[in-house]
């Protein structure tokens, strides 16, 4: 049995096996971090597009395009588009500063939006 301790290679081993470990902590951290933020924007800009949506509920008019920016760096843009005698199509755009987008997409009836029934 050595009494002696370590050896300086059996030391050296264990220095750079220790390294490795957090050199895998830190990028597992700092891509945590990364996915976290891309999550709360796509929950914010989705929480937007639902707003305009309510917004759109609320106003009961037809805007073939509105566009607009807010305050937080936040492009949107809802388009309406007549598909039928009877629906209206509506697209919500919401574009974060980094490019990242979220649609929404849905159908409204002419009635609801406050228009004729004829294109």
């Amino acid at each position: 049995m050595n009494t002696r301790g370590f050896t300086l290679i059996e030391t050296l081993v264990a220095l750079v096996i220790f390294s490795l470990s957090c050199m895998a902590l830190l990028d597992l951290f700092s891509t945590s971090t990364r996915a976290k933020a891309a999550h709360d924007s796509l929950v914010e800009r989705l929480a937007r597009a639902e707003a305009l949506l309510l917004e759109l509920d609320l106003a009961r008019s037809f805007e073939p395009e509105r566009r607009g920016t807010d305050a937080d760096g936040y492009a949107w843009a809802v388009v309406m588009i007549p598909v039928t005698p009877l629906l209206v199509q509506v697209d919500v755009v919401v574009t974060d500063r980094a490019g990242r987008e979220v649609r929404l997409q849905t159908l409204r009836s002419r009635s609801e939006l406050s228009i004729g029934a004829q294109p």
